[in-house]
């Protein structure tokens, strides 16, 4: 048992202590009672006898008590009451209370002491009841040598004195607390009074012989005598009888189906019989590797049933020489003192229990429900019932639940170390191992290497194909890593979609990278997940030991930065850990930790792009864009920060920020400056944000509470998002079918495929910059521009050229069929109050339409400051 078993227990005071406090304050009261009232008393009636006359009737009432039961904490019929009946008569009460004090230590001598405490408080006890029947019985009116019915109710009530007296300390010392039961309280009190009453008539007999003639006491004690043998003979049968059949009982239940329930129930019913706090049975392996199991019942606890023990634990073997015994904290050798202690008791009887062979285990009961302590009635009933527990036990049943014990102990253990979804070793697991490779790796001069692989995009497969589906592919990818590897490594799943693997004996990192692109190779083959074929991507990090202070710790991080390197690299790749990425994943956490702090200090601010007709220069349209107001840096254009708020998450309230302000500034525009055709706003949508449940609820509610017309707002996309899942599509036909727009923006760089495009829920195409670009160039020929303005044509769709940066370009666009165009050489993105100049001035300045040739960015608006 652990050391720790007792602690949790609600605190109170335990007999003993009860004991104490007890006896010191009854110590204190007989004090004053003798000094101030009793030993002033005279004698009744003469003949006065001597103190030594009943001195033997004490020794035989406190030497053989009778009791009519054999648990513990029955109390014995109250025999003292005779002598003190004859002492209230015949003796004064210092004579009466010598007589008890010598007839009470001549019987200790004979018989296995009380301990200190428990003698102090039966001294204690009689010592204050003795006075307090003195008293009374002198209390009645009665004249000296009267033996008329005054002094025979005098007595009566001194004995009733002592009936309430003893009841009144079985009440609190045996039955304290919660441990109260009426039913058997009220036994036990029918047991004390029965003999007092029996007791008080025998010395009321004995106060008339002796006062009309003492030879009749002879005839008195012949048959008190006999009636006292006929009564032990009928307590003893009485006592065997409950004894077979508390022993037939813990048969019966040691012979239950299930081992763990068989003695669950021995334990309580020993519990019960000796009335004590707990019972304890551990059972010892009985083959090597195999582990020892305790089972614990106690009063008003839980049952501990089949705690697995290590050998270290097994300290109820100390008195190996006995096979049953009883043991005292303070009377006892210090290691088993000290095992008592663990168990939070004071007293014990703990037998081995022993087969043919073997040690089986070991049996221990403990603890006092009542004052009494064991004595050799219970040891001798105690190793009856250890000897036939042995008997029971080695029947073969006890070597197959150990068996069966050790395998579920094994199973759990099992459990505990690994993924229960995939079976690879977990993380508790995969970095003692890292620890234990290292210290191999050391001693032959080589060295071990982790790979960190999580898998990309993982939460589209649970979203589009569930839950289900998800956990699938993580278990073919778990048979994928152990296919890759050699015999000695090893394969972990750290949790959700991330994976490790830990590499032995390589010799540098170049052998590392050789399986970490074979494992690459081979999740890149397609799954058949729940008959659909999936094809996951993985983002592998690489890290290498190269010295003596390398640790799991070290190297787990090392490949986890590179990981994360090879997510920022654009994913679907692996890579080595080479120093300084840390360095880079530091600045990365700050600069999300900063985000995070930009959108609650309102840091960012929303520019716009205007998008303009190269015929006339009007401004049709406005393209959002997001700027960071740094503290320290000024404007932080979104190259810089938006792929980190797409990775963490940051760019949906970013969006929803961007969306709103947008129209917002729209509606104002809008007033202040009506045309025919309504001035647009155009903002850019994430991946991530498409892919919220509710996007196009969130959308439309932005745009109803700003108040502007649907038809107003376009949505800018990517082709490798509108790809990307066919629920988009969905979810963008919804949003067309109330108004709104949509582009596709930089198209050109993807797919650009006529058959997708009528398919796809399009309004306008944006002419990437590249294919811009080629316009101005000296060797371009427009042919990617031409073309895409054609397939426009052909879809009727809306065009606009992005990214214009000369006058050349213009006329080439114009010359194509391409009207509309945004780019830093008509506007750069600026801020609503330049916005609000140019709309005021009709557009743009018409002469950056009307020049061919050179470049005229030195005539872009500038880009004003906002501090």
């Amino acid at each position: 048992m652990a050391a720790h078993e007792s602690v949790g227990r609600p605190w109170r005071l335990t007999p003993v202590q009860r004991l104490w406090l007890a006896s010191i304050g009854l110590l204190l009261a007989a004090c004053g009672l003798w000094a101030g009232v009793v030993r002033l008393l005279p004698a009744y009636a003469t003949p006065q006898l001597p103190w030594w006359s009943v001195v033997p009737l004490f020794f035989a009432a406190d030497r053989w008590p009778l009791t009519v039961n054999v648990r513990r904490g029955t109390p014995a019929l109250g025999m003292a009451a005779a002598p003190l009946v004859i002492g209230l008569f015949y003796m004064t009460p210092i004579d009466v209370l010598a007589a008890y004090a010598i007839g009470v230590v001549l019987s200790s001598l004979l018989r296995r002491p009380l301990g200190l405490p428990q003698a102090l408080f039966a001294i204690a006890q009689f010592v204050v009841l003795a006075g307090l029947t003195e008293i009374v019985f002198h209390a009645f009116p009665m004249a000296t040598d009267d033996f008329r019915w005054a002094a025979w109710l005098a007595a009566a009530s001194a004995v009733g004195v002592l009936v309430v007296g003893n009841t009144a300390a079985m009440i609190v010392f045996d039955h304290y607390d919660d441990r109260l039961r009426w039913r058997a309280l009220s036994g036990k009190i029918g047991y004390a009074v029965g003999g007092a009453v029996a007791s008080g008539c025998f010395g009321l007999i004995a106060v008339e012989f002796i006062h009309f003639t003492v030879s009749g006491l002879v005839v008195e004690g012949v048959l008190a005598a006999i009636l006292l043998a006929a009564y032990r003979v009928y307590v003893a049968e009485h006592q065997e009888r409950l004894a077979l059949e508390f022993l037939h009982g813990a048969g019966d239940a040691l012979g239950s189906r299930e081992l763990e329930s068989a003695i669950v129930q021995l334990l309580g019913r020993a519990r019960t019989m000796f009335s004590s706090e707990m019972a304890q049975l551990t059972i010892f392996p009985s083959a090597p590797g195999e582990k020892a199991f305790r089972t614990t019942v106690r009063e008003n606890q839980p049952d501990q049933v089949m705690d697995a023990l290590d050998l270290a634990q097994l300290d109820d073997v100390l008195e190996a020489e006995r096979d049953g015994v009883i043991i005292d904290k303070h009377k006892s050798a210090p290691a088993t003192s000290e095992m008592l202690a663990r168990r939070g008791i004071t007293e014990a009887m703990v037998a081995l229990l022993r087969g043919e062979t073997r040690l089986l285990g070991a049996l221990l009961v403990g603890g006092h429900v009542d004052s009494r302590a064991f004595d050799a009635r219970d040891l001798q009933l105690f190793q009856t019932l250890a000897i036939q527990t042995s008997t029971t036990l080695e029947n073969g049943r006890l070597e197959r639940s150990i068996a069966r014990l050790t395998e579920l102990q094994e199973q759990l253990t099992h459990q505990a170390f690994h993924d229960s979804l995939t079976d690879l070793a977990n993380r508790t697991l995969f970095g003692d191992r890292i620890d234990h490779a290292l210290m191999r790796a050391a001693r032959v001069n080589r060295s071990v290497a982790v790979l960190f692989i999580d898998v990309d995009d993982f939460k589209g497969v649970n979203d589009t194909l569930g839950h289900g589906a998800g956990d699938a592919l993580l278990v073919g990818i778990a048979e994928r890593l152990r296919a890759s590897l050699r015999r000695p490594d090893t394969a972990a799943r750290l949790g959700g979609d991330e994976f490790a693997v830990l590499l032995e004996d390589v010799a540098d990192a170049s052998e590392a990278e050789i399986v970490a692109r074979r494992i690459y190779d081979n999740l890149r083959e397609p799954f058949d997940v729940n008959g659909q074929t999936v094809n996951a991507r993985v983002s592998i990090g690489v890290a290498v030991s190269d010295g003596d202070a390398d640790s799991a710790s070290i190297l787990m991080r090392h490949a986890d930065v590179a990981m994360y390197s090879a997510k920022a690299g654009g994913k679907d790749r692996y890579i080595v850990f080479a120093p300084g990425m840390e360095t880079d994943i530091v600045s990365r956490h700050k600069l999300r930790a900063d985000l995070e702090l930009a959108l609650a200090a309102d840091q960012f601010v929303v520019h716009y792009q205007p998008v303009v007709d190269l015929l006339n220069g009007d401004i049709v349209a406005l393209e959002a864009l997001v700027r960071w107001r740094h503290p320290q840096r000024g404007l932080v254009p979104p190259v810089e920060f938006v792929p980190m708020a797409e990775e963490s998450g940051l760019i949906l309230p970013l969006g929803d920020f961007v969306l709103r302000t947008a129209c917002n500034t729209l509606l104002r525009l809008q007033g202040r400056y009506p045309r025919p055709e309504p001035l647009a706003m155009a903002v850019n949508i994430s991946a991530r944000q498409l892919q919220q449940p509710l996007f196009v609820e969130n959308v439309l509610t932005a745009i109803t509470e700003s108040g502007i017309l649907p038809g107003s707002v376009v949505l800018e996309l990517t082709e490798s998002i509108l790809l990307e899942d066919t629920a988009h599509i969905v979810k963008l036909e919804s949003l067309r079918r109330h108004g709104i727009r949509i582009a596709v923006d930089d198209f050109g760089t993807g797919y650009s495929s006529l058959s997708y495009l009528r398919s796809l829920p399009v309004d306008t195409l944006k002419i990437a910059k590249p294919f811009v670009d080629d316009l101005g160039a000296e060797q371009g020929n427009g042919d990617f521009a031409r073309a895409i303005v054609g397939l426009g044509a052909a879809l009727r769709l809306n065009l606009i050229a992005e990214g214009i940066e000369q006058a050349s370009q213009v006329s080439q666009l114009r010359e194509l069929g391409c009207t509309l165009g945004q780019g830093f050489y008509l506007s750069h993105p600026v801020g609503v109050e330049e916005i609000e100049a140019l709309l005021q001035g009709g557009g743009i300045d018409r002469s950056l339409l009307d020049v061919d040739g050179e470049s005229r960015l030195e005539q872009v608006i500038p880009l004003r400051v906002h501090r």
